[in-house]
């Protein structure tokens, strides 16, 4: 999930716990401390005791309004601490709950693609998961009107974009371990193209896809886009930088 997301499903159970009309509300003092603890938990990024503290007030307050919420939660911060299983756990616990959860269908798409590899005896079955998972995701974000829980209205329409482009993002990795690139070369200029705002990563793995589809022209003008952005991370340029590298040395030798 975007950094966005987490932020505003880290906040939504304090905000939501005021009476406010069509908005969730806890049904006693004890979920509503329960719930407390939970948002804090999120707050000081203590992910362990997140986690226990979600399945505490399911296990425990097992009609509460919340529980969309808190399994989105638990997805995204198991997903944040790099906890593979337990990202795929909560996501899968998610979507028995709500099949058109689209936060967690895109989690599920770009935590399952960023585990697989080329040689892994399941590729064929994790990415087959990964199209559906994207592919639907991005088919709800086009008919979809009501933002999915702990999204505000108003912010839906930046949402809806990151979604989609991060459903592209995974696609197209998809198609990269399929070594169809210039499938995966599309869905990364989707992906680019669709997002609120431009992500300095997707221009990287741009680059390497035309380095890998033997396009260095456009390999190097796309890495150069990525060094050019101020907002790229350290370990973004580098890669970036050593996929011009790569395309320059390639386009002297072909």
């Amino acid at each position: 999930m975007t950094t966005k997301t987490i932020a505003v499903l880290s906040g939504i159970l304090l905000s939501a716990i005021p009476i406010v009309a069509q908005q969730p509300q806890p049904k006693s003092a004890k979920e509503r401390d329960a719930l407390i603890k939970v948002q804090t938990d999120a707050q000081q990024n203590n992910v362990p005791q997140e986690l226990k503290d979600i399945e505490y007030v399911l296990d425990n307050f097992t009609d509460t309004q919340f529980k969309i919420q808190l399994l989105n939660m638990a997805t995204d911060a198991a997903n944040r601490e790099g906890n593979y299983v337990q990202t795929v756990i909560w996501g899968d616990r998610t979507l028995a709950a709500d099949p058109n959860d689209i936060p967690v269908l895109v989690t599920l798409a770009q935590a399952i693609v960023a585990h697989t590899r080329e040689n892994d005896l399941d590729k064929d079955q994790s990415l087959k998961k990964v199209t559906t998972d994207a592919n639907k995701a991005l088919d709800l974000c086009k008919t979809t009107t009501t933002p999915p829980a702990g999204i505000p209205p108003d912010q839906w329409p930046d949402f809806k974009k990151d979604f989609m482009a991060e459903s592209h993002e995974a696609l197209a990795q998809a198609a990269e371990l399929n070594k169809n690139y210039a499938e995966a070369i599309d869905d990364y200029k989707t992906a680019a193209a669709e997002a609120s705002k431009p992500d300095p990563a997707t221009y990287a793995r741009l680059s390497k896809a035309y380095n890998e589809n033997k396009q260095y022209d456009d390999a190097i003008a796309t890495a150069d886009k990525a060094l050019a952005m101020p907002e790229a991370s350290a370990p973004v340029k580098q890669f970036a930088q050593q996929q011009k590298d790569l395309a320059t040395k390639l386009k002297t030798t072909k």
